[in-house]
């Protein structure tokens, strides 16, 4: 399918929208062309890999049920080969072992089919601020027995380590910053995910919290890093220098 030419100005951020429904990649094009996006189309994973390739886009929409080459799979090669372009997933209500899946395999948000447009383009706007996580202290954290490599995206310990997602860093980076603090969902939506406001409908926070609580698990001591605190969010309680 054709896409938006190539000479739009560099201030409109270039989508690629990735979606087998032709009537509804269609659409998804017209409405994002309205929004002022520069959006291009594909209907297959092989050919999302290729235009990934190249680079230039700011955002990906990327429909997880794809012939061939699945969403899932495209996901995780295109960040295994480095690329970090934030990517809003398509799934079927209710799919939740796909939310995980997706937000695991790297993924910034999800939006569930049926969805409203109102909701879609905010979700894509707030993911193309690209947020800071706030005051920037060492890149290298030393917590009990590990060390968290905010730069590297890694957490070592004697005897083991682990890969965290973008996404998984910048969450850890900001609890850190701020420990021993309650931070809320919605400041976390805003200063991390980049929404303009926390009030947008969306259980992101909890679900990329409980796999990085899962993932953190056999790293010493880190089921005490991180609190729930009840009515309020959450707060890094572990002693970090």
């Amino acid at each position: 399918m054709d896409a938006v030419p190539g000479s739009a100005q560099p201030s409109v951020p270039r989508v690629l929208l990735v979606e087998d429904e032709i009537p509804i990649l269609e659409g998804l094009l017209e409405l994002f062309r309205a929004r002022g996006f520069a959006p291009e189309g594909v209907a297959d994973g092989a050919e999302a890999l290729e235009r990934l390739a190249r680079g230039g886009f700011d955002l990906v929409v990327l429909d997880l049920m794809l012939p061939g080459l699945d969403g899932l799979t495209v996901l995780r090669r295109a960040r295994a080969r480095g690329d970090e372009t934030p990517v809003l997933i398509l799934t079927a209500r209710g799919a939740e072992e796909d939310v995980v899946a997706g937000l695991e395999a790297g993924a910034d948000d999800y939006v569930t089919k049926p969805f409203g447009i109102r909701e879609l383009v905010a979700r894509a706007r707030g993911l193309l601020r690209r947020p800071g996580v706030g005051p920037q202290g060492p890149r290298r954290v030393r917590i009990g027995a590990a060390t968290v490599d905010l730069d590297a995206l890694e957490v070592t310990w004697s005897g083991g380590a682990l890969r965290l997602t973008s996404r998984e860093g910048r969450l850890l980076d900001y609890l850190i910053a701020r420990r021993g603090k309650a931070v809320s969902r919605e400041e976390l939506l805003v200063d991390v995910w980049g929404y303009h406001d926390g009030t947008v409908r969306t259980r992101t926070v909890d679900v990329h919290m409980q796999q990085l609580r899962a993932k953190l698990r056999p790293v010493p001591d880190a089921e005490a890093w991180i609190a729930t605190v009840r009515g309020r969010g959450y707060r890094f309680d572990a002693e970090a220098s």
